[in-house]
C-alpha cells in the first residue's frame, strides 16, 4: 500500500465524514443529472480554453465522455466528466449537487461545442432577436463550510465520475466538444478562482432517440 493509501486509511479514522476513493473501492460516480440549471452567469459566456490541461490550482486531468450520443426528447443528452488528480498531493473537491447548500467552494463543469444549438432573446427596445453568447453548464459542485461530507479527499491517480446531462439543446450529427472545469472559493459575498482545467477535444456523432 503505497503512503497516500496509508494517509488516507488513518484520516478516515480520525474524520469519518471525509469520502475516499481507494484501489479497494469502486470509483465514486456524482449523479447531477437532475440537478436544475442555474441562471447563467451574468460575467458572461465561459471561454474555456481548446488546449488540454489545467491551471497550478486544480492539477487535475479532465475527460469529457459522452456514453451513448443520443439525444433525449427535450433535445439534451447525457454527458461525463471524468476526474483524475495528476498532482503530486492529495486535494480536496466539492462533491455535493446541493444548490441551497451555502458553498464555500464551487466546481463547475461544462463543454463548448459547434453541437450546441443557438439562442435567441428578444429585445424589448428593438423588438429583434439577439444571439446569447454565455454557454450553459452541466453541473455544479458544492462543498460547504465545516461539512466534510461536502468534499471529496482525492489521492494522486484517483478519480471520480461527474454524471450530468449536457442541459444544452444539441444538434444531431457529428461534432467536437470540448470539457471545461473551474473551481472557485467563495467568501464573504466574493468568488476568487481557484483553477481551471480543459479536456482535450473528442468526437461524437448524436442522433435523435426512435420514437417509441
Amino acid at each position: 500500500m503505497d503512503r497516500w493509501k496509508v494517509l488516507a486509511a488513518l484520516i478516515a479514522l480520525a474524520c469519518p465524514g471525509v469520502i475516499f476513493v481507494g484501489s479497494a473501492q469502486e470509483q465514486l460516480t456524482i449523479d447531477a443529472t437532475k440537478q436544475p440549471s442555474p441562471p447563467i452567469r451574468g460575467r458572461g459566456p465561459f471561454p474555456g480554453s481548446g488546449n488540454l490541461g489545467h491551471s497550478p490550482g486544480l492539477p487535475i486531468q479532465l475527460e469529457l465522455q459522452i456514453p451513448t450520443g443520443e439525444l433525449r426528447l427535450d433535445g439534451t443528452a447525457l454527458v461525463d466528466f471524468m476526474i483524475t488528480n495528476v498532482g503530486t498531493e492529495p486535494i480536496t473537491l466539492p462533491v455535493s449537487v446541493d444548490q441551497n447548500l451555502e458553498g464555500a467552494e464551487i466546481l463547475t463543469l461544462w463543454f463548448t461545442s459547434n453541437a450546441i444549438k443557438d439562442a435567441y432573446f428578444r429585445d424589448q427596445q428593438t423588438g429583434r432577436l439577439v444571439k446569447i453568447e454565455a454557454v450553459g453548464t452541466s453541473a455544479e459542485l458544492y462543498g460547504g463550510d465545516n461539512d466534510p461530507k461536502t468534499f471529496q479527499l482525492l489521492i494522486p491517480n484517483e478519480s471520480i465520475r461527474v454524471h450530468a446531462s449536457s442541459r444544452v439543446w444539441l444538434n444531431p450529427g457529428r461534432h467536437s466538444f470540448i470539457g471545461h472545469a473551474e473551481l472557485v472559493h467563495a467568501a464573504q459575498g466574493r468568488a476568487e478562482l481557484v483553477g481551471t482545467s480543459d479536456a482535450g477535444p473528442v468526437t461524437k456523432t448524436l442522433s435523435r432517440a426512435p420514437a417509441r
